[in-house]
């Protein structure tokens, strides 16, 4: 098995079993500014301190990759609707030294089989960070 990482119970992973992998990792970040009105003169810039930092992906849920959709989105609504923080591991290494929220995510249904089972979904994940080392 290839275990490529995690997001809290999200395994990230290729092995002859299962494929669950991301696509169309983006990551983006800012500074906080303020901007103090000076009368007849230009406006000056006041720099606060780094933003926090947003991450997003797609993930592909599949019956045919070993992978259970309706199971995968259950543990992905739960951690969402408690409010779950977790590290985000990428290669055996958290992606930074804060945690992680699921901000949201929005899911596509693909493919359901004569019963109405959902066989395939994909998942475009929106995360932020979440400090807990001081920054």
């Amino acid at each position: 098995m290839g275990q490529i990482g995690t997001f809290g119970e999200i395994v990230f992973e290729v092995s002859s079993n299962k494929i669950l992998t991301f696509n169309d990792f983006a990551r983006s970040g800012s500074g906080r500014w303020s901007t103090h009105e000076i009368n007849l003169q230009k406006p000056l810039p006041e720099f606060h301190g780094p933003g926090q930092e947003e991450i997003s992906f797609s993930i592909r849920l599949d019956i045919q990759l070993g992978v259970n959709p309706e199971i995968e989105l259950e543990k992905l609504r739960k951690m969402r609707d408690i409010g779950a923080i977790a590290y985000l591991i990428v290669g055996g290494r958290p992606v930074s030294q804060n945690m992680w929220l699921l901000e949201s995510f929005r899911e596509q249904h693909k493919t359901h089989d004569g019963q109405g089972r959902l066989l395939a979904a994909i998942v475009d994940l929106s995360l932020k960070e979440y400090p807990t080392q001081g920054g």
